[in-house]
């Protein structure tokens, strides 16, 4: 019998999953500063070169830490219990990143880094989940991090939930983290624009926590 991955990872996370409950520590976006945009011609490029993905086929091509098969069945039973095509689209991704967003994430100095571009269009859907980040480093999956650039302003329409907190009203620039073993997590797009976002994932080392108290000047 194929397991749930939601139970599976729920298990593991010290979340209070109470919608009557809103606990600051988890309850929330950690907002880390703000780069200055400067990518405006390089943006419509990676929205155009981004290309969409289900739960199954969103990792990196050619990628060593690719999940199982058995992973993703527990994914795909997840989603046919919520009575949802196991083949729909969840983002547009672009791991080909252009070189300002290459160096924009080797600013944050994390080991055995991932880079890549999330592109939700209208319509899309990231259901709500917790993420599974600790084939980074399985020995000690704490010091796995996961950051996020927003690389475009908030619209009408556009939506992270945290926990019980709903983001909105983001500019591009924007740099936030969450705690990912814990937090339950999703992403929706029921506007008219793409949603865009910078996806910066690795082994946090002290060259990460310079650069960090550095971003927090323009907090």
């Amino acid at each position: 019998m194929i397991e749930s991955n939601w139970e599976l990872t729920k298990s593991r996370s010290e979340y209070h999953f109470d919608t009557e409950k809103w606990n600051p520590k988890w309850d929330r976006v950690e907002h880390l500063g703000w780069i200055q945009p400067h990518w405006a011609d390089e943006l419509d490029k990676a929205i155009e070169a981004a290309y969409p993905v289900t739960w199954r086929t969103r990792g990196r091509p050619g990628d060593v830490k690719v999940r199982s098969a058995q992973e993703h069945d527990r994914e795909e039973y997840d989603l046919d219990s919520y009575g949802m095509n196991k083949d729909y689209v969840v983002t547009d991704i672009n791991y080909n990143v252009a070189p300002v967003f290459q160096a924009m994430a080797d600013q944050f100095a994390l080991g055995d880094t991932m880079v890549r571009i999330h592109v939700q269009r209208p319509g899309q859907v990231w259901n709500l989940h917790l993420d599974k980040l600790e084939k980074w480093q399985p020995q000690d999956p704490s010091q796995v991090v996961r950051y996020f650039v927003q690389l475009t302003d908030w619209q009408q329409g556009h939506f992270w939930n945290y926990g019980n907190y709903m983001w909105s009203g983001w500019h591009a620039g924007d740099v936030s983290t969450f705690d990912w073993v814990n937090v339950p997590h999703a992403t929706a797009n029921a506007g008219h624009t793409p949603r865009v976002t910078l996806q910066i994932t690795g082994i946090r080392t002290p060259a990460t926590d310079k650069f960090l108290n550095s971003l927090k000047d323009h907090t």
